[in-house]
This record gives structure tokens, sequence and C-alpha cells, in this order.
């Protein structure tokens, strides 16, 4: 018998470990939306240029539209939480 070498190392079935998809949104005016619904909760914050939090939002699961206060024009940092992932960006409302 030839001699051979076990591998014991145990095998952890879970998520893979590659970056996140990039994340597609559509605004047009002040409606945001997004191109697929997601599971989760999606926390979405505005963040003007001095960084101070204008706006706090959420979709609830499956829901991909979100329109957002009149009185917001210009451009805005955008960040959505999903879960333990971050999508962040930069948005123009008119």
């Amino acid at each position: 018998m030839r001699p051979q070498i076990i591998d014991e190392t145990p095998i952890y079935i879970g998520k893979p470990k590659v970056p996140a998809r990039p994340l597609l949104v559509d605004v047009a005016g002040h409606t945001l939306t997004l191109f697929s619904p997601f599971e989760d909760v999606v926390n979405i914050e505005l963040f003007d240029a001095s960084e101070d939090a204008v706006y706090t939002g959420w979709l609830a699961p499956g829901q991909t539209t979100l329109t957002f206060p009149n009185t917001l024009s210009g451009e805005y940092t955008i960040r959505l939480n999903v879960g333990s992932i971050y999508y962040i960006g930069v948005i123009e409302l008119e």
C-alpha cells in the first residue's frame, strides 16, 4: 500500500469571500430607484459637503423606490447600508 496524504482541514460551507457587486441606482428628480430589490431593510443616509447627515430613511424588504423631500437640492454623499455591506456614492438632487 502506498502512503497517502490526508488533508484533515475542516471544510466550511458559507458565503464566498468576494467583494459585493456594485449597486446600480437611478435618481430622477427626487426619486431614488434600485434596479433590484433586497431581502433586507436598506438604510439610506444623505450627507452634505460638511459631512453632516441631512436625511435618513429606509426601504422595506422588496421596496425599490424612495422619494427624498423636495427641500433637498444639490450634491450629496449617499450611504446605503444593507446588512453588513455599505454602498457609498454621490448623487445630485435638482
